[in-house]
């Protein structure tokens, strides 16, 4: 099934449009300091080396390649159903997982940075969250309500029709401007030739270049973190070959209880108390990444 010409558009939106949500969360959910994990050997004979900050983070991102390569070269193969040219969409993989891995370090950095200054997670949260609130309140009820394309029968008559008005829902108003740098990361995988593969390039390593600088350039003190996480790693590595699982696992906290159970009282109460703390130790903030992601990609496709 090839992916059809006239709705190229509406699968760079769709994908920018999951971007967007993908980078929000990556502000929203981490609460962990910026950690470079490295192994105990590279921890030992980096760390004590004359060696930069910078050139730790050099070191870092070209090892990360190497699962970014793997990445890539599997959801390649997964698009070649949709047809167009494999080495076009390898590449346009590579950039966005690239540019993923390089947003989600300075999102880390600037974490840090943020808490290094007196700003706790919370408050972080609230200040990205009040952001949204106010785009949303000012963009989409004073601008989008003037702009937005009114729905009527005929734009959900058949799945084209439906597709149709997404399309011209998603470039309308502020969308247009909130999804544009997303979709300069996006275009160049959906390039159908390789003339306008070179042309969607130029931008997106621009993009790439900017995440690049700020990466580099982030002057974020990392080393404590990076070394208190390669030894869990290491742990966690230790119980796995045992035939721990249980201990590979990341240590959870305990779940706060719902509400506190007195002493005496009705059993179904007990029992309520009992799975309110299960059903919170199981829908975890990554299961909660996961169902978006999949809502996300359901509402796309």
């Amino acid at each position: 099934m090839a992916l059809s010409p006239e709705h190229l558009l509406l699968y760079e939106l769709g994908g920018a449009l999951a971007l967007f949500v993908i980078v929000l969360l990556a502000w929203i959910i981490p609460h962990e300091r910026a950690a470079l994990t490295f192994t105990e050997a590279e921890v030992a004979f980096l760390f004590p080396a004359p060696i930069t900050r910078r050139n730790l983070i050099h070191y870092k991102l070209l090892r990360s390649q190497l699962r970014i390569f793997f990445g890539a070269f599997l959801l390649t193969l997964f698009s070649r159903r949709f047809g167009g040219n494999p080495l076009i969409h390898a590449f346009g993989w590579w950039l966005i997982l690239s540019t993923l891995n390089l947003h989600f370090l300075g999102a880390s950095f600037m974490r840090t940075l943020l808490l290094d200054r007196g700003v706790s997670n919370w408050l972080r949260r609230v200040l990205v969250l009040g952001v949204v609130a106010v785009m949303m309140a000012f963009g989409v009820w004073l601008w989008a309500r003037q702009t937005l394309p009114a729905l009527s029968s005929s734009d959900i008559a058949n799945f084209d029709s439906i597709l149709d008005y997404t399309q011209r829902l998603l470039t309308a108003g502020p969308a247009l401007y909130l999804l544009f740098p997303f979709r300069l990361v996006v275009r160049p995988f959906l390039a159908p030739d390789t003339m306008a593969f070179f042309i969607a390039l130029i931008p997106a390593l621009l993009i790439f270049a900017l995440h690049y600088l700020w990466v580099i350039y982030s002057d974020v003190a990392f080393e404590e973190a990076s070394v208190e996480a390669s030894q869990k790693l290491a742990m966690r590595i230790a119980a796995a070959r045992a035939g721990n699982w249980q201990g590979a696992q990341k240590t959870q906290k305990a779940k706060r209880a719902w509400f506190n159970l007195t002493p005496t009282g009705p059993l179904p109460t007990a029992l309520l108390w009992k799975n309110l703390i299960g059903v919170g130790q199981v829908f975890s903030p990554r299961l909660w990444i996961v169902l978006i992601a999949i809502v996300v990609g359901l509402g796309v496709g």
